[in-house]
């Protein structure tokens, strides 16, 4: 199992210092970051750090170091970008399938029961 090596751990810590917008939080004591997880990790805080820049700042770290490369390789990957077409045609097949019911109702609104009822006759 990867484990993160402290000299990054404290680089990101760095990170995450730095891209703190607020001054005071109570979630993360100030820090930028709530824990680290089992890999040597950390877990930036939601509240008080600007996620998307610390990422942008870690990419780049990443980058520079060869041996972080392969461990965080999903991160460089790019995700294929759906297009409207594809998007319209997702619509009509999720369309289609909502038009026919698979169980429909027995019991029409309006409709008198006449379960358990004693004839007379």
């Amino acid at each position: 199992m990867f484990i993160l090596e402290e000299k990054h751990l404290e680089a990101a810590k760095e990170i995450a210092q730095r891209n703190r917008h607020k001054k005071s939080c109570d979630h993360c004591y100030d820090r930028g970051w709530i824990g680290v997880s089992e890999q040597n990790l950390l877990v930036l805080c939601p509240k008080c750090v600007d996620i998307d820049k610390a990422m942008e700042e870690w990419k780049n770290y990443v980058s520079e170091n060869e041996d972080l490369k392969e461990h965080f390789s999903e991160l460089f990957e790019e995700k294929p970008i759906e297009t409207e077409q594809d998007n319209l045609q997702l619509q009509k097949e999720r369309e289609h399938l909502k038009s026919q019911p698979s169980n429909p109702p027995k019991f029409v609104p309006g409709q008198r029961r006449t379960g358990h009822q004693k004839k007379i006759g």
